[in-house]
């Protein structure tokens, strides 16, 4: 079993300079480093272009919303790890391009160092779970007096 660490802003001291999950943003859908994903393999990219590329590779039912996304590229370009300028050649309104950065790269590979442990602790789980619930019998509770 992994060992808990204090609940903090850094924990990197502690896990031996890998990041914490706690530092990587949410978590529920993965959005941020599915965003990374996409910018890395288009290169640059209007918003609409990353939320139709992010859509096959969500881990949830719920998908990703435009709003998760929009969010996500305002904290990785606060984080420098995105830069973004406005596309101005079509002729329509002016867009806002995407860039991933070199910071952003790194980002995605601390991701995956984050990832891959949320998958290894999520096996153990679904491993012991389906040991119980093969073993176990179910318990009755106590009826509750009236």
């Amino acid at each position: 079993m992994q060992q808990r660490h204090r609940h903090g802003r850094n924990h990197r001291d502690e896990l031996g300079g890998k990041p914490c999950s706690c530092e990587m943003g949410n978590l529920y859908r993965f959005t941020e480093p599915i965003v990374l994903l996409v910018l890395a393999r288009l290169g640059t990219a209007h918003g609409y272009q990353i939320a139709a590329e992010a859509a096959p590779m969500t881990v949830t039912h719920a998908g990703l919303d435009g709003a998760a996304i929009y969010r996500a590229l305002r904290r990785l370009e606060a984080t420098a790890c995105v830069t973004s300028g406005w596309d101005t050649s079509g002729g329509g309104p002016a867009r806002r391009l995407y860039t991933l950065t070199d910071r952003g790269l790194e980002h995605l590979g601390e991701w995956v160092e984050v990832m891959e442990g949320i998958a290894s602790a999520v096996n153990v789980l679904i491993r012991e779970s389906r040991k119980v619930s093969k073993t176990a019998k179910p318990t009755r509770r106590a009826a509750r007096p009236a």
